[in-house]
C-alpha cells in the first residue's frame, strides 16, 4: 500500500483475511466499509445475519467482530500499515462496533507466519479429546495475550464450573439482556453523531 492512495488489490487481501475470521455457524454478522478519505475501515454488525434465537443477546456477535478485527490487524501490518483499531467507538451507534485506522508503519510487518495462519483457520465439528494442552503451547497463548493487553488464565474444572455459572446468569440477566441486545441488535436506527461515517 502507498502511503497516499490504498493498493486495491491489498485491500481485497486485507478484508477477505477479515472476513476469514471465525463466526457463529459462519454467519460473518458484520459488514465493512472504507471511510473515503481517513483510511479506516468500519466494522458494523450485520444485523440480519445475528442468529437471535441461538445468540439471544449477541455475545458471539461481539466475539466474531472481535475476532475479524484481529484478522485485520494482522493483515494490515502485513501489508505494512500501522492499524489503531477502536472499538464501539459511538456509543450512540451500537452497531458500528469497531474501526481499523491504517496509518502509516513505524515499525515492520508482523510475522508472516501470523498472516499465513489466517488462511488455514477452519471450524471443526469435532468434539474436544479433554487432552491436556502442551506446556510450550499454554506459554506462546500467554505471550500472545500479554501483548494484546491481557492475561489469559487457565482454570481449573471448579473455576470453570463458577465461570460458566456467571455466564449463564448475565445471560439470564434482564439489565445484561437489554443492553447487550440494544448493542447489536439496533440495526434500523439512524442517529446523527459526531462519530465517523
Amino acid at each position: 500500500m502507498s502511503s497516499t492512495a490504498f493498493d486495491a488489490p491489498a485491500l481485497e487481501r486485507l478484508v477477505a483475511a477479515a472476513a476469514a475470521a471465525p463466526s457463529l455457524h459462519n454467519t460473518q454478522p458484520w459488514r465493512f466499509r472504507l471511510v473515503a478519505g481517513t483510511r479506516t475501515v468500519r466494522i458494523d454488525a450485520a444485523t440480519d445475519r445475528v442468529l437471535r434465537h441461538t445468540d439471544p443477546v449477541g455475545r458471539a456477535v461481539h466475539l466474531s467482530v472481535g475476532c475479524t478485527v484481529l484478522d485485520l490487524r494482522i493483515a494490515a501490518s502485513h501489508f505494512g500499515r500501522e492499524p489503531v483499531p477502536r472499538l464501539l467507538p459511538c456509543p450512540d451507534r451500537p452497531a458500528l462496533l469497531a474501526t481499523v485506522r491504517l496509518a502509516e508503519s513505524a515499525h515492520g510487518a508482523r510475522s508472516a507466519s501470523l498472516y499465513e495462519a489466517v488462511w488455514h483457520r477452519h471450524s471443526s465439528r469435532f468434539p474436544f479429546s479433554g487432552r491436556p494442552l502442551p506446556s510450550d503451547l499454554l506459554a506462546e497463548l500467554t505471550d500472545a495475550a500479554r501483548l494484546e493487553g491481557a492475561t489469559l488464565r487457565f482454570p481449573g474444572p471448579k473455576d470453570t464450573d463458577r465461570v460458566l455459572r456467571a455466564m449463564g446468569e448475565a445471560d439470564r440477566s434482564p439489565s445484561v439482556r437489554s443492553r447487550s441486545r440494544g448493542a447489536v441488535m439496533a440495526g434500523g436506527a439512524r442517529t446523527v453523531s459526531r462519530c465517523s461515517r
